[in-house]
């Protein structure tokens, strides 16, 4: 075994003390890879953590190179096999001591932070993805002379990454950092403020809380970030913390404190009575049982910091609506050779060329060289790219020698296929602008806030034609539509909705389920809910529509209805299943009660004298005699409602009132039969125990009601849904982020 194996063994195995002085005699052993994945010795350190070990590694480096010139060959800058230095891991792990260590306590070494990895992140760009805040902020002012590179291949810039991400407090400290990154855009032609629009969880309008959720929502008080107070508050705790271990913080704890705006005296002392008495009211409920927990309570304090956060970034944003909106850096990412060694070119964008919207020559010839190998590509082997597979047929049988081609079509096929309904996933509409991509997500907020800034947003069109309002009626995002016709005059919105896409499809048509809608569901349970939602929903949309868009046809020849009921085929009928399934199993036990009440009835206690009840005029005796009454009306009212929801034809237009009343009364008039019945059973028992059990009585008609409790319970939320489906105007709107 030679030295070299011995050695990669020894860091392996964790054998420092053999390997740290064989390092230090020896500079071949500072490149060494351990393996492809673990890159160095001193990448192993930087992973493990071991600060101490970190920096004997270095200062055995530094030792051999030089401490001031930082060489191209320099093991500092050696990678593992994503590219990443050492830099990059103690970045991305938010160890700032290491990090300092590798720099240089003076920044003699912070040309590092410009090196890339092989996606074209710097360790900047890898503090950012992995949110580590303080290691951010640290780097940027380090290498706030230095031309870093804050984009990636993918195009993406450091405030993309942190948007995507959902890392809202580092986007806003991006934008105070970097304000240049707001209005710059990807190689997809995508602004900050596009990322920004297709994330509705950031948003109170894109959040499905439960109604006591609701409520604790707007109790809980949050603060907006204070960027400047942030920034100083992380540089003071870098500043301050020497041990590794202590410098990984806890972005939420340590952003609460930071981001804690001074309040003036006089009124610290009120916000510090509100903040007890609603602490104290939500203990409260946590004690009394209604499942209000310290979790829950943290959980919705965290979604309203983030919306808290989402909308502070919107209003940077706005500052510079138009810049913002329209991005001044399109195009492909900038290019440049890697600094870090890496042999493929790298895109990049520092801080000198946010402002450059030009394309470089050598861009220009690396795009042609890549349309001419294409043009070379034969139709044959481009079909089977595409995963078009009636053309490939269709070519193999006329021209059996396409077969023969340079590349093979099952390779090209079997790996190509896959990608392209990748892509088709994750299609991006170039097109498609924030203000569209914010009316798509139901982000109300995004849609207002350009619509007001901006008003000739509302007449652009996404690569299917489709306006504002078309993508928010195909999306079923109900809200965007009630703002639009809200807040836009008139005459703008009727313009609007006489817009058609590339289809044809009107408002009425996409309201029917013509494409797209179908991925999203309304935010209600059950086939039958969704059902009864969606013909509210149509019927609602042709109300705002003229007289003629019911009979008008689109590219297919089909009127909206015909689309809808085409649609709605497999939904009807799986509707119809479970109100006949529940139907089935309500009319029964209706039918029980009916008999039961009837026989209760037809039965007086304590006997007759005469005709005359001998019990009559006691309350005990009356309140049997009306509750077996109402048991027996209600629980006849129920088995008809029920037999009718049977003998019901089901048809989709049934659906939006007729059914759904039918349900609701039957279910109601159930639960008050059953109530009924309970009632007079325990009024009629109640002369034969009264003078035997009198003291444990009512704890034992408690304990025979508790049957009606849970069943009212259970069936609330189909009863709330119910209520809603009827009486409630416009549908819930379609929310893509589920919150609890």
């Amino acid at each position: 075994m030679d030295l070299f194996s011995l050695f990669r063994g020894c860091v392996l195995e964790g054998r420092w003390d053999y390997v740290v002085p064989a390092y230090k005699n020896n500079s071949e052993f500072h490149k060494i890879k351990i393996n492809e994945s673990r890159g160095t010795a001193l990448h192993v350190a930087v992973n493990d953590g071991r600060m101490e070990l970190v920096n004997t590694l270095v200062g055995a480096i530094i030792e051999h190179e030089g401490r001031e010139v930082l060489r191209d060959d320099s093991a500092l800058r050696s990678t593992d096999e994503r590219g990443d230095t050492p830099l990059h891991l103690a970045a991305s792990r938010g160890f700032i001591g290491m990090c300092k260590c590798i720099i240089g306590e003076f920044g003699e070494r912070k040309d590092l932070i410009k090196v890339m990895n092989n996606k074209g992140e710097s360790p900047l760009f890898r503090a950012v993805l992995t949110c580590q805040t303080n290691t951010f902020v640290y780097l940027y002012h380090v290498s706030k002379d230095l031309d870093v590179p804050l984009r990636n291949n993918d195009g993406d810039t450091i405030l993309h990454g942190a948007i995507w991400r959902e890392l809202l407090d580092l986007a806003i400290i991006i934008t105070h950092c970097y304000p240049g990154l707001v209005d710059t855009r990807n190689k997809d032609g995508t602004t900050p403020l596009k990322v920004l629009a297709c994330k509705p969880s950031a948003f109170r309008s894109g959040t499905n809380l439960q109604w006591w959720k609701h409520i604790l929502y707007y109790c809980i008080l949050v603060e907006p970030l204070d960027t400047d107070k942030a920034i100083k508050s992380y540089m003071e705790k870098v500043d301050k913390r020497h041990d590794d271990r202590e410098l990984k913080v806890n972005i939420e704890n340590e952003g609460k404190k930071a981001h804690k705006i001074f309040t003036p005296q006089k009124y610290a002392r009120v916000i510090r009575f509100v903040k007890n008495a609603v602490r104290l009211a939500f203990e409260g409920l946590s004690v009394s049982g209604l499942g209000v927990t310290a979790e829950d309570l943290k959980a919705i304090k965290k979604i309203r910091q983030k919306h808290k956060w989402g909308r502070q970034l919107l209003n940077i944003f706005m500052t510079r609506p138009y810049e913002s909106y329209m991005g001044i850096s399109g195009g492909q990412p900038f290019m440049r050779p890697n600094v870090g060694g890496n042999k493929q070119d790298q895109p990049f964008i520092t801080q000198q060329q946010l402002q450059t919207s030009s394309r470089p020559e050598e861009h220009r010839r690396i795009d042609e060289s890549a349309t001419r190998k294409e043009e070379k590509e034969t139709t044959f082997v481009g079909m089977a790219k595409a995963g078009i597979v009636e053309v490939v047929n269709e070519l193999q049988n006329k021209v059996p020698s396409s077969l023969h081609d340079k590349e093979s079509l099952v390779v090209v096929a079997m790996k190509n296929i896959k990608l392209h309904k990748l892509g088709e996933a994750h299609h991006v509409d170039k097109r498609e602008t924030a203000f569209l991509a914010a009316a798509k997500n139901g982000i109300v907020e995004i849609v207002f806030a350009v619509q007001a800034k901006i008003p000739s947003a509302v007449h652009e069109t996404n690569s299917n034609n489709e306006n504002v309002l078309l993508v928010a009626v195909k999306n079923r995002q109900t809200k965007v539509v009630e703002v639009l016709k809200k807040h836009l005059d008139k005459d703008l919105f009727a313009s609007l909705i006489l817009e058609v896409d590339n289809r044809e499809n009107t408002v009425l048509h996409l309201a029917a389920g013509t494409s797209g809608n179908s991925e999203r569901s309304w935010q209600i349970a059950g086939a039958a809910m969704q059902m009864m939602w969606d013909i509210k929903w149509f019927q609602y949309m042709r109300a705002l529509v003229p007289e003629h868009f019911t009979f008008r046809t689109n590219k297919d020849d089909k009127t909206a209805g015909e689309i809808f009921k085409q649609k709605h085929k497999d939904l009807v009928k799986e509707s119809s299943e479970w109100l006949k399934e529940t139907s089935n199993s309500c009319s029964v036990v209706a039918a029980l009660i009916a008999g039961v009440s009837f026989a209760t009835s037809s039965t007086v206690p304590g006997g007759t004298d005469k005709g005359k009840p001998e019990l009559e005029g006691q309350p005990a005796f009356d309140a049997f005699a009306i509750a077996s009454l109402i048991g027996l009306c209600f629980s006849v009212t129920a088995l008809i409602m029920f037999l009718a929801i049977l003998t019901s034809r089901k048809q989709a237009q049934d659906f939006r009132k007729s059914l759904p009343l039918k349900l609701l009364f039957g279910l109601s008039s159930l639960f008050v039969s059953i109530a009924s019945m309970l009632v007079s059973f325990c009024a009629a028992h109640f002369f034969v125990l009264k003078d035997k059990y009198k003291n444990i009585l009512f704890p034992v008609y408690i304990a025979t009601c508790l049957p009606v409790t849970f069943y009212a319970v259970v069936q609330f939320p189909l009863y709330a849904d119910l209520l809603k489906a009827i009486f409630k105007k416009v549908p819930q709107p379609s929310i893509t982020s589920s919150q609890f």
